[in-house]
């Protein structure tokens, strides 16, 4: 059974693709209800740069954005890690988020099989992901989609840099 919105159409008649720079005031409201929905905590003034930044730096991962119509119902980000278990580049789904209306119909299906593709063409072998550890729907769907969870605990630390001031490269020789 088709899942539908309230408008009637359904899931399937979404179409995905890249995000673009000029995408970035359709994504903010999106990334604004993920961080909601997951309660992280949404800082404008940080975020916009930040998004701006990985639409325009391919080299930092990808944005596929989801559309019905003109209006954008969902969005999937991937970023890089390079990790020596994973035989070298993993990619990282840092956000998958699909407005309420549009959810149980295959749109995540379909928007983790573009990140899929993705990394497949680009010999990357690994995709990751985080989960919320109360989001048991979350975790049921990617779990009936083929991922594992790992016996481990994600943690992070903020690493304090100069105020006002975000590096434009990252100079790995030093």
């Amino acid at each position: 059974m088709k899942k539908l919105d309230r408008q009637g159409a359904g899931s399937d008649a979404v179409v995905i693709r890249a995000a673009r720079p000029a995408d970035l005031p359709s994504l903010i409201p999106l990334i604004r209800a993920y961080y909601r929905f997951d309660h992280i905590r949404f800082n404008p003034r940080t975020m916009k740069p930040a998004l701006e930044r990985l639409l325009c730096s391919p080299a930092l991962g990808r944005v596929w954005i989801m559309l019905d119509g003109a209006r954008a119902v969902g969005y999937v980000v991937l970023t890089f890690n390079y990790d020596l278990e994973f035989n070298g580049l993993e990619g990282i789904v840092t956000d998958l988020f699909i407005h309420a209306n549009f959810r149980g119909g295959g749109l995540g299906r379909r928007a983790l099989d573009f990140v899929d593709d993705y990394c497949r063409k680009r010999g990357i072998g690994t995709v990751e992901l985080q989960v919320e550890t109360a989001n048991t729907a979350a975790q049921a769907f990617y779990q009936k989609i083929g991922f594992t969870r790992l016996d481990r605990v994600a943690m992070s630390r903020d690493v304090k840099h100069q105020p006002g001031r975000a590096p434009d490269s990252i100079d790995l020789k030093a």
